[in-house]
This record gives structure tokens, C-alpha cells and sequence, in this order.
């Protein structure tokens, strides 16, 4: 699928997660799904801050609702010069919003989502460990989700 075709798919599932609480609980994945597949649209540091929320999310049990997150998280991006450019992946995932759009049920949707993200974090296996570090050195991993 072309970009702009990913954009208008991926602009259907953030309505239904905004307009649906029960959609909305895996919001925060689908976001950073999204953004990890498109890093050259996003600034330098907007795809280390979706790597490393993804790993908080997928390693440390993160809260993915809608409206949660890891606030410590932008506080420690904003303003900060120092965030690595991540060269992206030649092959961004196996699983694309394609996947997710068009789930029975919020349950059905949220594993669609879970797949989704799961398969972008392993594309970008080869930052795993810059990730989990940064969360190792900032506390992250032991911080509340708000």
C-alpha cells in the first residue's frame, strides 16, 4: 500500500480508537506502530521516542490506552539534543495497518494491534538494545504510566 493510502487506513483506526474507549485501549501501539513504519516523515527525535515507548510498552507492560503514557518519557525528549538518529530498518514489518483495519471487536482489534506492533519492534531489532538501555538509565522501566 502506498503511503498516502497507509495514512488515510491508519486516519480510520485512530477514529474508531478515539471514538470507541474499548478500540482506544491499544491506542499508544497503533501510534507508534504507524510512526516506526514511516520514519521519514517524523523528525529525528520522534522515532527513538516511538522505539523506546514501544519497548516499554511490549517489555515493561506499559499502559497502551488512549490518553495514557509514559509522561516521564516526553519530559525526558523535550528539549533534549542528544537522541541518536536511528537509521531505519530496509524492511519495516511483516504486519501493516492493512492487518489491523477491519477487526469484529475490540478484542479482535487489539490483537490485530498487538501483532501489528509486536512485528514493527522486531524489524528494528537491530536498536533493541540502544532502547533498553535508555530505559535502564533513565528508570524507565520502574515509572507509572501517567
Amino acid at each position: 500500500m502506498r503511503s498516502a493510502g497507509c495514512f488515510a487506513l491508519f486516519g480510520q483506526v485512530l477514529a474508531l480508537e478515539y471514538s470507541n474507549p474499548a478500540y482506544g485501549a491499544v491506542n499508544l501501539l497503533a501510534v507508534d506502530a504507524h510512526a516506526l513504519l514511516h520514519p521519514q516523515d517524523h523528525g529525528v527525535k520522534n522515532n527513538p521516542y516511538h522505539l523506546i515507548r514501544l519497548c516499554w510498552l511490549l517489555e515493561h507492560g506499559g499502559a497502551p490506552r488512549l490518553g495514557h503514557g509514559p509522561r516521564w518519557l516526553q519530559v525526558q525528549f523535550h528539549g533534549n539534543l542528544n537522541i541518536p538518529v536511528l537509521e531505519p530498518p530496509p524492511d519495516r514489518a511483516k504486519v501493516t495497518v492493512v492487518d489491523v483495519y477491519g477487526g469484529a471487536s475490540a478484542d479482535e482489534h487489539a490483537e490485530r494491534v498487538y501483532r501489528w506492533a509486536r512485528s514493527v519492534w522486531e524489524a528494528w531489532g537491530a536498536h533493541h538494545e540502544w532502547a533498553r538501555q535508555w530505559l535502564r538509565e533513565r528508570g524507565g522501566r520502574d515509572h507509572a504510566d501517567s
